[in-house]
C-alpha cells in the first residue's frame, strides 16, 4: 500500500482552493449572460426612464390646481389634448388644465401629478377632479430608476432574470463578464462502464461523471467529460496531457486512495511544474482527496465511492468553481434542527453526516422546541440513495465521537 500524506484539516484545505487565481474576462452578449459575473462595475450611461412618466391611467394636472378636491366639491379642469404613448409631449400644460394620460406616458411641461381616472368625473369639455393630489403623486420622474453615472450594478455580482432586465433597459446588448473555469472530467477504473452499457457482474456504471457534470454546470463551469480511464497511469498521464491545454481544472474520480492500483497522487505529481498541495483530508466521507496545482490550472482528485465523491466535491470543488469566478466562497448557510438519536462520528475528522427530516403519519414534520427534528440515514459511501434520500447534512466537528440526541444542530444543503 501507498502510504497517505499526514491528513490536512478541512480549514486548510479550503484555504488553500483560495491559491488559484480568478479567470479572465470576456465580453458577452446580454441574452447569453444569465447566472455569469461582471468583470467590471456597470454604471448608468443616461437617466432613467430618461421622463417623468405617470403611473396610471387618467389625467397629467397642476396639483395646485387640485387642492382640496372633493366629490360635492371638484376642481374644474379645461380638457387639454390628450398625452399619445411612445410620443414626447412637447405641449405645456397651461394652469387650470388637464390632459388625459396613460399609464407609462410622458407628463406635458408643467405638469407634477397624475389624477387617477377613477377620482374624476366628465363634464362635457372639461373634467371634475373629485379628489386632491400633491406634487409627484402617481409620477415616476425621470431619474427615479437611476441617475446618469450612477452605479447600477457592481464587479462581482452575479446576473439574474433582473440584472439583465436593467441591462436591457440601458440598452446594453453586450456586457464584459468573468470567464467560466473550463473544467474537465474522467473517471478511472477498470470495473468502471458508460451508463449506457449493461454492466458485467463486477462492473459499475459510470454514475460519478454525469453527477458531478451537472454540480460543475449547476456551479457555472464550462465542463465536459473526457471519458473512462483504466487503471493505467501511463495512459491516465497521457488523457490528462491531451485536455490540460485550455483547461483550468481537471478533476478525477477514483484512483485517489492509497491502493496499488491508484496512481492520481503519482500522474499529478509527474507533470513538470506541478505541485502536491493536498493527498488526505481530515474528513468522512471523503478522506482519500487530493489536490495539486500545475501553473495557474488546479488538478482535484475525488475519490471513487459516489457519496464520497459528491460530498467532497461540494466541499472543495463548488467553492473552487464560484473564486474562479470572482464569488464569494462561503458555504450556505443552515437551518436550525435538532437530532432525534445519538450518533457515533469517526474521532478526528469532520464528519458530513446525510440526514433526513423525521415525518408524522400526516407527513408533517416533528419537531422538539420549535426546531425540526432529523435523523441519520444509512452511511455507506458507495450509495447514492444515501444523498437522494436525504433533507441535507449535519456536521460532527473534529474534536467530537458522536451527537446526542436533542442536540441543535444546523442542517446544511446538500449542494
Amino acid at each position: 500500500m501507498k502510504p497517505f500524506l499526514s491528513l490536512k484539516p478541512v480549514d486548510e484545505v479550503l484555504k488553500l482552493i483560495r491559491l488559484f487565481p480568478l479567470r479572465e474576462s470576456e465580453e458577452l452578449l446580454l441574452d447569453d449572460c444569465l447566472g455569469r459575473v461582471l468583470a467590471e462595475d456597470v454604471t448608468a450611461p443616461s437617466d432613467l426612464p430618461g421622463f417623468d412618466r405617470s403611473t396610471v391611467d387618467g389625467y397629467a394636472v397642476h396639483a395646485r390646481d387640485c387642492f382640496g378636491a372633493s366629490e360635492s366639491n371638484p376642481a374644474l379642469l379645461r380638457i387639454a389634448p390628450p398625452t399619445p404613448m411612445g410620443e414626447p409631449n412637447v405641449t405645456p400644460l397651461a394652469e387650470g388644465e388637464a390632459a388625459p394620460i396613460l399609464t407609462g406616458g410622458m407628463l406635458p411641461p408643467g405638469a407634477d401629478a397624475c389624477a387617477m381616472v377613477e377620482h374624476t368625473r366628465l363634464s362635457g369639455t372639461d373634467v371634475e377632479i373629485i379628489r386632491p393630489v400633491a406634487p409627484g403623486d402617481h409620477v415616476t420622474y425621470h431619474d427615479e430608476d437611476a441617475s446618469k453615472g450612477e452605479i447600477l450594478l457592481c464587479k462581482g455580482c452575479c446576473l439574474g432574470a433582473q440584472e439583465i432586465g436593467l441591462l436591457a433597459a440601458f440598452g446594453m446588448t453586450a456586457v464584459r463578464t468573468v470567464r467560466r473555469p473550463k473544467t474537465v472530467i474522467f473517471s478511472t477504473g477498470d470495473e468502471i462502464v458508460p451508463i449506457e452499457v449493461c454492466p458485467n457482474p463486477g462492473q459499475v456504471r459510470d454514475v460519478n461523471a454525469h453527477a458531478l457534470l451537472a454540480l460543475c454546470r449547476e456551479y457555472g463551469a464550462d465542463v465536459r467529460l473526457a471519458g473512462i480511464v483504466k487503471d493505467d497511469s501511463k495512459v491516465l498521464a497521457d488523457r490528462i496531457a491531451e485536455v490540460l491545454p485550455g483547461t483550468d481544472i481537471v478533476v478525477l474520480s477514483g484512483g485517489s486512495s492509497a491502493g496499488m492500483r491508484d496512481h492520481t497522487v503519482s500522474v499529478f505529481s509527474g507533470f513538470s511544474g506541478a505541485e502536491l498541495l493536498v493527498h488526505g483530508v481530515a474528513v468522512s466521507p471523503g478522506k482519500p482527496f487530493i489536490l495539486a496545482s500545475l501553473g495557474r490550472k488546479c488538478l482535484m482528485g475525488l475519490p471513487g465511492h459516489v457519496t464520497s465523491a459528491l460530498i467532497t466535491a461540494r466541499l472543495f470543488l463548488t467553492p473552487l468553481l464560484r473564486q474562479m469566478q470572482g464569488l464569494p466562497t462561503r458555504q450556505c448557510p443552515g437551518t436550525p434542527c435538532r437530532l432525534a438519536h445519538d450518533t457515533s462520528s469517526p474521532l478526528g475528522r469532520r464528519d458530513f453526516i446525510r440526514v433526513c427530516l423525521v415525518r408524522k403519519k400526516d407527513g408533517t414534520v416533528k419537531t422538539r422546541d420549535g426546531l425540526p427534528l432529523v435523523k441519520t440515514l444509512p452511511q455507506p459511501s458507495g450509495c447514492i440513495t444515501s444523498l437522494t434520500r436525504a433533507d441535507g447534512l449535519v456536521v460532527c466537528p473534529e474534536d467530537r465521537d458522536g451527537l446526542h440526541a436533542g442536540e441543535a444542530l444546523d442542517l446544511l444543503p446538500l449542494y
